[in-house]
């Protein structure tokens, strides 16, 4: 009987660990997708998760930026295009190489992820995607 009862203990804190852990996290990537950046993310687990927080910083900027907040779809793959990055400010003068952050916020606590966009665009891509904005 002792041990049964160790054994569902022992189950439950297993348990109680796996929720309070948050998200798995198994990919998280910016890339280019015409003018603007897509960021991809995947998830092996959304336990607990109350929000994501994308977050953007150039390398001339002295701190990052939140761009938006995600609300968990229990969906695995997720998706936010960028489409700001070239439209004054740092990111419109080749501030780049561009780093990206990823929060997941919990009950638990919060856990970041950052992937980094090694390269820039030209300018002929920046000037096309300032005229385009000019038009939406």
């Amino acid at each position: 009987m002792a041990q049964k009862t160790t054994l569902a203990v022992l189950l439950l804190v297993l348990l109680g660990a796996s929720l309070a852990l948050g998200a798995t996290i198994t990919l998280f990537q910016a890339t280019f997708d015409g003018t603007n950046i897509r960021l991809d993310w995947e998830v092996a687990s959304e336990a607990g998760v109350d929000n994501y927080e994308i977050w953007r910083k150039a390398n001339s900027e002295p701190s990052f930026t939140r761009l938006t907040t995600v609300s968990p779809t229990a969906q695995r793959r997720y998706q936010f295009l960028d489409t700001n990055v070239f439209r004054g400010g740092a990111g419109a003068a080749g501030g780049g190489p561009f780093t990206y952050k990823l929060t997941v916020r919990t009950s638990a606590g919060d856990q970041s992820y950052t992937t980094v966009l090694n390269f820039t665009t030209s300018a002929v891509q920046r000037s096309w995607g300032s005229i385009k904005s000019m038009f939406r």
